[in-house]
This record gives C-alpha cells, structure tokens and sequence, in this order.
C-alpha cells in the first residue's frame, strides 16, 4: 500500500477506537452522546474493540460473529473501519450497491491483504425460459463462467471464500446442472465453498432441512430475527449440528426507526435484534447492511453480550411498533389470498423503502413480479380473503405498494 493510503487507515483507525469507545460509555449509561464530543471518563486510547470469531460450519473458516452486508455500501472507507472494528468476512453480490460493491470491496481487500479476509458473493444461475412463462431454466456453463468471472475481476481476486446460488424454488437446490458447475467450480479453485441464499417465504424450513443433508452446499444465507417462526428456528439448529454454516441476514426486523423500548435498556431496538439473533448457539454469524462508522460501532457493540430482561422489553416494543407492517415471511397468507399475488415479496418491497429507507431497491423488487402478482389486482379487491398470522392488513399494504411502486 502506499504511504497516502497507509495515512489514510490509520485516520480511519483513530476515529473507529474513538467511536468504539463511545459505543462502551453509551452501554454504560443509557445516554447518547452527541457526535465528535468526548464524555468522561475518556476512553482508553488504545483499547481495541472487542471481536468474537466463530467457525462456519464445517468449512474451517474463522469468521467475525458481525461481519458485513454489503447492500448499502457507497463509501470504500467504510470497510477499512470494519476491518479495523474485528470484522474478517464480507458478503457482496453483483448487484449490490447499484453494482459497484465488488469493486469496492475488491480494491479495498487487495490494499489490505486478500488473505486477511473472507469474501462471499453471489451468482444467478437461473432464468425464465421466456417473458411469458413462469418457468426457469439454470444457464449453461459458459453463460455461468462468465458472469462468475465477472466477479472475481471485479473483486480482483481469483476466488471467493463462499459463493451462493440465489434460489426461488427447491427444484432449483437440487438442479443436476446446476449442482455439476458449482463441483467444477469447488475443482478449479473459485470458489472454496459453495452455499444457498434466498428471500422465499414458506420454504426456510425445507431449505434449511435439504442443506443439512449430505450434498454440495457448506453454508446456507438465511432470513433470521427475533420473530422467526419456530418451526424455522429448529430446522437451522438442526442444520447446523451436521455442520452447515449458518449465516443470518436481515436481523434486524427491517430496521425500522422506532422509539427506544425499554429505558432500562442501553441498547437501540436494533442493538437488541442484533444481540438476540448472535445469542442462538446455532447461528456462526451475522451479516447486517451496514452505511457508515456509527452502524459499525454499534452493531459491533453487542458482540459476548447476553440477553437480559430489559433486552426482551425492548423487542416486546419493537416488535408493537412494527407489527401492522413487518412480514415475518412464513408465506401462511398465500393460502389465502383469492387472487395469488405475491404477499411476501411485496412486504419485502416495502420493507427495503420503509425500514431500510432505500426506495429504489423496493421499487426494483416490486417491478420484478408480473402484474398478477402484484398488487394490481388489489386495487379493485372489494371483500379481500388475505389473512395475516401476526397483524398486518394486508389488502391496504398491497394497495399501498401498488399505489407506491408501479
């Protein structure tokens, strides 16, 4: 590296022990300082943040207990203050942040050290037969080579850590093509292991249940938080004791901006959905989006913390405040909707442009579903039979999202 770039770590790395530090006092008495003011007692200048490192699965890697969702990322800086913070494992895609991830992350890890850390990132092996059709097919092989080199010269490395396949359907896990490429690829090198991502409702426990059985797949990238199903919870655990690595996204219930719950509690409701998620012994680790320092510090301050009583009553509120509007994605509402659209999906839509404040992306996904999918066919709903297990009204999300997206 060069010596305006080894300058510019260390700033990064005075401001993040200070902001960590801040993170401490914060825990300690409830109060919130305001940014760039210094409360006393002052921090130890040189006490380094404290890092809990897991085994993923089976697969021998050390991994940070929070490491870092790349979805949001705009500022390549931001990955030299995680680094700094303990984090080592760091999941992009393609896609993510309108496609300029990769890059950063790819020059970020070639000025510090490829070897240092874990990369995963993600490949679409699949695609509809036709614009009409509701069938898929999994790309041929060269089509597939080609976007996996893709990434790796994005990420300006010859391999990934762990690649996933993005799935919609549980054919698709068991696809002989696709199972055969991703063997070539574990053969060549690109990729050391291979796992299973995907956002589907009413199939967690079945994918989790597939993964843990003998077969390719090493991790598997699942939806997780404090209102996940049981039935869920216990296909991760047992999933995990055959040694699939688990990794939990979207952790925090949507992120929500909502009144702190307990005042007893040190923690944001965020802080808490973070913590309850990394206190499940199944869990290896957790890969929130993170936007900046400040997200960093405080998800990394939670890290060896257990749950307490006053932890709990911060999710009882949470959970109160974001009840009417956030999909747990058990997919029990499909059964019920007269008109077959895609309930999930399109909470999850509103979800990125509510809780993660990123309009663009809900929209993306919302225009992704065909019209009858969407919430088209809601607008003239007159007596809706979409029910909700928990208490969202779903045919006002569904003409909510439709008025919003399309």
């Amino acid at each position: 590296m060069t010596k305006k770039g080894v300058n510019r770590r260390e700033f990064i790395t005075e401001c993040s022990l200070k902001l960590a530090g801040a993170s401490v006092l914060l825990n300690q008495s409830g109060e919130k300082p305001a940014f760039g003011k210094e409360k006393k007692p002052k921090p130890e200048k040189n006490k380094e943040p404290t890092m809990e490192y897991r085994s993923l699965g089976k697969t021998g890697l050390k991994v940070s207990a929070v490491s870092f969702g790349t979805t949001h990322l705009r500022d390549p800086a931001v990955l030299l203050s995680a680094i700094d913070l303990g984090i080592n494992f760091f999941d992009t895609a393609p896609s993510y942040a309108g496609g300029n991830s990769e890059r950063m992350l790819g020059q970020v890890a070639k000025d510090y050290g490829r070897e240092k850390i874990f990369i995963s990132t993600k490949i679409r092996a699949f695609e509809p037969e036709n614009k009409p059709s509701k069938k898929f097919r999994v790309l041929e092989h060269k089509a597939l080579d080609l976007r996996m080199e893709g990434s790796l010269k994005q990420l300006q490395t010859d391999y990934v850590d762990v690649l996933f396949v993005g799935v919609m359907h549980m054919d698709w896990i068991v696809n002989e093509a696709l199972l055969s490429y991703l063997e070539k690829l574990k053969r060549e090198g690109k990729a050391r292991f291979v796992g299973i991502s995907h956002h589907e409702a009413g199939i967690y426990a079945d994918v989790a249940e597939h993964v843990s059985k003998p077969n390719i797949y090493d991790v598997l990238l699942t939806w997780l938080d404090f209102q996940s199903p049981p039935e869920e919870i216990e296909a991760l655990r047992k999933a995990r004791k055959k040694g699939v690595g688990i990794i939990a996204m979207k952790t925090q219930a949507g992120g929500y901006e909502v009144a702190k719950g307990s005042p007893l509690s040190s923690l944001s409701p965020h802080q808490a959905a973070l913590k309850w998620v990394l206190n499940q012994d199944f869990v290896d680790c957790a890969v929130p989006g993170m936007r900046n320092i400040e997200q960093i510090v405080e998800n990394v301050g939670v890290v060896g913390k257990k749950m307490g009583w006053n932890d709990r009553k911060t999710l009882y509120a949470y959970h109160n405040a974001i009840k009417h509007k956030y999909c747990i994605m058990c997919g029990k509402c499909l059964k019920t909707c007269g008109n077959r659209i895609n309930i999930p999906t399109i909470n999850r839509a509103l979800m990125y442009c509510e809780g993660h404040r990123d309009f663009a992306k809900g929209r993306r996904t919302y225009l992704k579903l065909s019209k009858r999918k969407s919430g088209l066919s809601c607008m003239s709903c007159t007596s809706p039979t979409c029910k909700c297990a928990n208490s969202i009204t779903i045919a006002k999300r569904m003409k909510h999202a439709h008025a919003l997206f399309a």
